[in-house]
């Protein structure tokens, strides 16, 4: 079984995009590199995007993303704290993940790699802008990727999650 199927779920506090302009990009860029001309983007980040910081130089702050991804983002744009469930594994007799827990984990992948949401909720969750993939079979998700996708999906089936 995957590390969801497995892991009770603890509360963490998170950091997110902030002040993101909702009628333009609406996204926080990932980068490469602590620089906005330098390095690549790796994804692009919508507002309820949660990441993990794990260290800061200058005006950027070094992230990791749910699912192991990780890569810089502009300080100015990152806001503190958020709480919700973390993958780690929690003391016994910790509830199990809920079911809208697992579903913004997911989609939370399925933004970085680029996904066009079709749902209100999602949109509104993780918006679209420079989204390229409208069929989940089409995003390139990798290795690292895919294998928390199907544990999460596994969960979901085990709870009798709504699709």
């Amino acid at each position: 079984m995957g590390w969801l199927a497995l892991a009770q779920v603890q509360q963490e506090a998170f950091s997110y995009p902030v002040g993101l302009d909702p009628c333009g990009d609406n996204f926080l860029a990932l980068r490469s590199l602590p620089s906005g001309t330098q390095g690549v983007r790796l994804a692009r980040l919508g507002p309820d995007t949660l990441f993990t910081e794990l260290g800061r130089q200058g005006g950027w702050v070094n992230i990791q993303l749910p699912f192991g991804q990780t890569g810089w983002v502009s300080a100015g744009s990152v806001g503190c704290c958020r709480t919700a469930a973390s993958g780690r594994s929690a003391p016994s007799g910790s509830a199990s993940p809920s079911c809208e827990e697992l579903w913004s984990e997911r989609n939370t992948i399925f933004k970085a790699a680029g996904y066009y949401f079709r749902t209100p909720q999602a949109i509104q969750a993780f918006g679209n802008a420079g989204c390229q993939f409208d069929d989940e079979a089409d995003v390139p998700l990798t290795t690292r990727q895919r294998e928390p996708v199907a544990q999460i999906r596994a969960t979901e089936r085990q709870l009798v999650c709504a699709r």
